[in-house]
């Protein structure tokens, strides 16, 4: 078996790419400044019920385009209408772009019982199609519900890998998402992990307890390996883990990493309020988990020196002329801070205090809301 390493769990986000995100290849239809994205998985990307229609994706679609960038979602499924959300905690609304590549109940690769997302995107040739700048990859739940073997879900995940990376733009980006947690013992999905509830030949029941420790620990094993996987690609590609920059003689620094990593793990933290059914998240984890992409791909455009369009002006601003501005890069840096995974940056007495944007003596969650308002204005 392949040894499960997960070196990098200090970092929050891993992101990358050999190269810009612009790319010649492609649909007709698609303006040469948008920037595709199509997401990949099960029913946490495809959104399994009405009331959570756009899933994790509406909110990157909204983060991104706030932030001023073109983004046009590719995929096989969901387009020709346009979905509106309304936030029950802001009020605020907005339409999001819904195609997408997201299949409830598929696994990895097909198996006895069910589906798998590699078949679906050979059958439908779908990256060769839309050529995307980002795909995002979201899936293994169903597979850890069937309680498969680790090795052959590690096998299969790094097919799929391997299949997504030889079949989009070499100067595309791949973001793999580690899986959420369960609460496996709600009376909506107790069912679905049956496998967990007794051993392989029926003569042992395990209690409930032990099934959710099984289950538990099969999760984190998965995202474990998909830490070690998304690791040893850029491995493979001559990068060490320790450090995934090269500088030249003229003292030029790049970032080369292709592989992104997002935590989910650590966005949903509340499986009692941030699940609806203990399996698939309601609309406060899936604003959890799409955050953590946003913060993800608008941190990889700001290494890239990808830039937005030009933002709009407000007609007025309550902020004092002297102030600095915030911006795109001033947001990164500002999550980096809060989420406290980038010791090696130095922050200022001034940048901290900039960051308490509610002058209530703390920099938290809510300031990082109020600088991403505060880019609209500058």
């Amino acid at each position: 078996m392949k040894k499960i390493i997960s070196a990098i769990t200090a970092a929050a986000v891993i992101f990358s790419s050999i190269a810009a995100l612009k790319t010649s290849e492609k649909p007709a239809e698609a303006a040469d400044d948008m920037i595709k994205i199509m997401c990949i998985g099960d029913s946490i990307t495809d959104g399994y019920v009405s009331d959570y229609v756009g899933s994790y994706r509406k909110f990157i679609y909204h983060d991104l385009t706030k932030a001023g960038y073109s983004i046009d979602m590719v995929g096989v499924k969901d387009g020709g209408w346009t979905p509106s959300y309304t936030d029950p905690d802001t009020g605020e609304s907005f339409e999001f772009d819904n195609e997408n590549t997201g299949y409830s109940g598929y696994s990895i690769q097909s198996y006895s019982g069910r589906n798998g997302i590699y078949e679906k995107l050979v059958e439908t040739d779908c990256l060769k199609k839309y050529a995307p700048d980002i795909v995002t990859l979201q899936i293994g739940t169903n597979d850890m519900i069937d309680n498969r073997d680790v090795q052959e879900t590690y096998e299969s995940l790094e097919k799929l890998v391997n299949y997504i990376l030889d079949n989009i733009p070499e100067k595309s980006a791949l973001f793999i998402a580690e899986i959420p947690p369960v609460d496996p013992n709600r009376p909506e999905v107790y069912d679905w992990f049956s496998n967990y509830r007794h051993s392989a030949d029926w003569q042992t029941l395990y209690t409930d307890e032990e099934a959710a420790e099984a289950i538990e620990r099969n999760v984190m094993t998965y995202n474990a390996n998909i830490d070690a996987l998304a690791l040893g690609k850029n491995i493979e590609w001559g990068f060490s883990h320790d450090d995934f920059r090269v500088t030249d003689e003229s003292g030029v620094t790049t970032i080369l990493r292709k592989i992104g990593l997002i935590r989910n793990m650590d966005a949903i933290s509340d499986v009692k309020t941030q699940l609806f059914d203990g399996v698939h998240p309601n609309n406060i984890g899936y604003k959890a988990i799409g955050e953590k992409y946003s913060e993800a791909i608008l941190d990889y455009f700001n290494e890239k020196g990808i830039t937005p369009e030009e933002l709009p002006t407000a007609e007025a601003s309550t902020e004092p002329a002297e102030e600095k501005k915030f911006t795109i890069s001033d947001l990164v840096k500002m999550s980096r801070y809060l989420l406290g995974y980038s010791k090696e940056i130095i922050y200022t007495a001034e940048e901290i205090a900039r960051y308490d944007m509610n002058k209530d003596g703390k920099a938290d969650v809510y300031d990082l809301v109020l600088a991403r308002k505060a880019i609209l204005i500058t």
